[in-house]
């Protein structure tokens, strides 16, 4: 194998058994979308054929690592131990991961060993997990507008700044499209602008559409936002991100299992995978997340 090749795989510390793998991608969070693209299909391969008999598979990266990671401790059943190392880190905030090493360390020697719900997707190629959220319309199509190429800023905050420019620019310029959306086998909506199926409270601390939702409910909340104007669209977001009174208004969330999403392009199929990670959470932080209230937390429908 060339050098070239081999850097674009993820290293995997391959291990006798009952040793830690680590399996890190790098330059997650730096918006190198074709680069990431295919470490994540490397890493997927590793996913799927890596041996069992490790104690803790430890993952560096963003949340499409954590992700990809995930299936390898589903299949041989051990424990995954997220470190973020990436620009949302929205599933590692959920639990209060620390990138820091001596932080890790601590927890390989006194974490819990829990286990928590993922989402599935169904593809006509295969499944695919994902731990935190998946969007479809708006959010959706900046993330891949602003993620193409090179050119994101690398610092926190130009980097939000550069999301709001292409936020803009996209508003403005390009039609809504429309999506489909049942739950549980029951249509919600014929023709949404915005939604998101999530497994975890969504862009926590930034734009949070779903507060109250849980890796261990065994449930998913579906924000959508119904067809509305641009100038409406960009009203309610500016609501939910700014917590002003009256922010869930125009908006819907709803709990199920099984969501399928019909967009212009495609079909998909999520469904939850109750309890399937295994997972090394550190001490109390699946108690707290258990007992956890949410303040002025939106209405949640069942279908």
């Amino acid at each position: 194998m060339s050098a070239s090749r081999a850097a674009r795989r993820p290293r995997a510390a391959r291990a006798p058994a009952g040793a830690v793998q680590i399996v890190v991608t790098p330059g997650s969070g730096e918006g190198r979308a074709q680069a990431i693209a295919r470490r994540l299909a490397a890493l997927a391969q590793w996913a799927e054929t890596c041996p069992p008999g490790a104690s803790h598979i430890v993952c560096i990266g963003g949340d499409a690592t954590l992700s990809a990671a995930a299936a390898a401790a589903i299949r041989c059943d051990t424990p995954l131990v997220p470190v973020p190392n990436g620009f949302g880190n929205v599933f590692a905030q959920v639990f209060g991961y620390s990138s820091q090493t001596g932080a890790v360390a601590r927890l390989l020697e006194e974490g819990e060993a829990r286990r928590v719900d993922v989402g599935e997707v169904k593809r006509p190629t295969g499944e695919e997990f994902f731990l935190s959220h998946r969007s479809y319309g708006f959010l959706e199509h900046i993330q891949q507008v602003a993620e193409r190429g090179r050119q994101q800023p690398r610092q926190r905050l130009l980097r939000y700044l550069w999301y709001y420019g292409v936020a803009h620019r996209f508003l403005f310029r390009t039609r809504l499209a429309s999506f489909q959306v049942a739950i549980d086998g029951k249509d919600v909506s014929d023709d949404a602008v915005l939604v998101t199926v999530a497994n975890v409270e969504t862009y926590r601390g930034f734009l949070p559409l779903t507060p109250t939702a849980s890796p261990i409910d065994g449930l998913f909340d579906v924000f959508v936002i119904p067809r509305v104007s641009k100038l409406g669209l960009l009203r309610r977001l500016l609501f939910l991100m700014f917590r002003l009174r009256g922010r869930w208004r125009g908006v819907t969330i709803y709990r199920g299992r099984r969501v399928t999403v019909t967009t212009p392009w495609r079909r998909e199929e999520l469904r939850v995978r109750r309890r399937a990670l295994p997972l090394l959470v550190p001490p109390g932080a699946f108690d707290a997340l258990a007992h956890r209230t949410v303040e002025d937390a939106p209405p949640v429908e069942r279908p």
